[in-house]
């Protein structure tokens, strides 16, 4: 059983922890034992592959350690460090990246510098060994970094045909998607625009990804988009109204939408709430038992009791600044 730590986005306050939170579940056997601000430490069986389908998670390695700020170790982590084996550290030598949420890190550096070389341990930037050190809230934690975040998959918002104002980006799309649970299954968007959480779910292996609409150019938009990407196993876009889908009963494994709202979208007359609420009540329908909804709204709209009040258990509510005109709520429920 090991130890890891993951780096967190600093992009909203919630929304990467609990993407940390869902990946986990549907993909390691291992739990977060310490949460501080902008990273967390996990124990366990971990697939540090959730690091690639992430949005907001930066970075994974293994945990040396944690030292308070005041009584730190040095050679206690150069000890530790030595235990790993690393081969190609002690051939090439390693190099340091630092973060700090509150003090700077240069003399911690030079002194683990100082009792890495006592073991014979030099330091090398040119070496893929990557010895990370964070500070954060008067903790120093020292690891190994073992993978970045692969943002390539951003390169699809420049390659998509159709787009409009409005539009929830392609990092937030990938990271609903993960909070729906979405995992080789699947996957339906009811509100699907441009296609753009259709296109995550794709990518993140969806078994079948499902893209519905009432607007014919959303429909037809989103179709040039599927097309042109060509990421998934499986996909269909068709014209449906989102309170009555042609779909059989518990047949959806996950969820994730944003039903129309603000300026740049219409509700067909129907206002937020209304729509809203004829789609999760058909979601009732057609979600498996246990299985996850995503969905966003404007804040004061207080989207999470629309879903309280048909008997969906509330797993979190997030807020997010839009514009000054717009606060957003993502909110994750789950069909008891």
């Amino acid at each position: 059983m090991g130890k890891y730590y993951a780096l967190l986005s600093g992009i909203h306050p919630t929304l990467p922890l609990a993407e940390l939170e869902s990946l986990i579940e549907i993909t390691s056997n291992a739990k977060i034992i310490y949460n501080f601000d902008g990273v967390s430490v996990i124990e366990g069986q971990l697939n540090t592959n959730i690091v690639n389908r992430s949005g907001y998670i930066k970075e994974i390695g293994y945990l040396i350690d944690l030292y308070e700020i005041n009584n730190i170790d040095y050679n206690d982590i150069a000890k530790k460090l030595n235990d790993f084996n690393i081969k190609e550290a002690r051939v090439k030598g390693y190099r340091y990246r630092g973060l700090s949420f509150d003090l700077s890190i240069p003399e911690l550096e030079i002194n683990l510098s100082r009792a890495l070389d006592k073991i014979g341990i030099n330091a090398n930037p040119r070496s893929n060994t990557v010895v990370r050190i964070i500070i954060t809230e008067g903790i120093v934690l020292v690891g190994l970094l073992i993978s970045s975040q692969d943002n390539s998959y951003k390169n699809r918002i420049e390659n998509r045909v159709f787009s409009r104002p409005g539009q929830i980006d392609q990092q937030l799309s990938r990271v609903m998607v993960n909070l729906s649970r979405l995992n080789n299954s699947i996957f339906l968007d009811p509100f699907c625009g441009t296609g753009s959480l259709a296109l995550e779910a794709c990518s993140l292996n969806a078994s079948h990804s499902i893209c519905m609409d009432i607007d014919k150019n959303m429909v037809n938009g989103s179709m040039m988009n599927m097309k042109s990407i060509k990421c998934c196993k499986s996909f269909l876009v068709a014209r449906h109204d989102a309170s009555k889908m042609p779909l059989k009963e518990e047949s959806i494994d996950s969820i994730a939408t944003d039903p129309p709202y603000g300026r740049a979208a219409s509700t067909k007359k129907r206002g937020y709430y209304n729509l809203t609420k004829a789609f999760l009540e058909e979601s009732l329908r057609i979600l498996k038992k246990n299985s996850y909804i995503v969905y966003a709204g404007p804040s004061s709209e207080k989207p999470y009791l629309i879903a309280k009040d048909l008997g969906y258990k509330i797993i979190g509510v997030h807020d997010m600044f839009v514009h000054n005109g717009l606060n957003r709520q993502i909110v994750v429920v789950r069909k008891i």
